[in-house]
């Protein structure tokens, strides 16, 4: 059980990595645009896949964002898991109502959390393997989560 300040971008890059690493079954991420985590990276990308693909019944992916427009125009990778890994990955764009809120979670098996209390900057707090410090932030998500909003889809309609 530990838990540490992050204080600068260099960190909280690492604390994510860190989070992904520790491979969980379940990830929850409440995030303005998924831009400050770089989900887009090789590495990033294949722990996710490794989570998606897992032999747990219980594997799961949710994100929900305040900003759709950068994962829907630059995340490619993460739009082609969408599309092989629905149900087991969702993407939610928040109700409006959300955009006001400024912080960011990521939560991993609700026992890993890291918390970023503003979205404009790399302070945050990273808490490994203690279920009971990361109740709230689950709780959090849940709520969040319980909002509502669209869903995304994998496919983009033209004309």
């Amino acid at each position: 059980m530990s838990s540490r300040l992050i204080t600068t971008w260099s960190e909280y890059d690492h604390a994510v990595q860190e989070l992904l690493d520790l491979s969980p079954t379940r990830l929850d991420i409440f995030d303005e645009d998924l831009a400050a985590l770089k989900l887009e990276t090789a590495p990033r990308v294949a722990a996710l896949r490794a989570l998606l693909v897992a032999a747990s019944h219980h594997r799961q992916l949710r994100i929900v964002v305040r900003k759709r427009e950068f994962v829907c125009q630059y995340s490619p990778h993460l739009m082609n898991l969408l599309q092989l890994y629905a149900p087991l990955l969702t993407i939610i764009h928040a109700p409006p109502h959300l955009d006001r809120l400024d912080d960011c979670l990521m939560i991993a098996d609700d026992r890993h959390t890291l918390v970023r209390f503003h979205r404009e900057q790399p302070r945050a707090r990273l808490i490994v393997d203690d279920a009971s410090e990361c109740a709230p932030y689950s709780q959090r998500f849940a709520e969040v989560l319980g909002e509502g909003g669209d869903a995304l889809g994998s496919t983009t309609l033209g004309l």
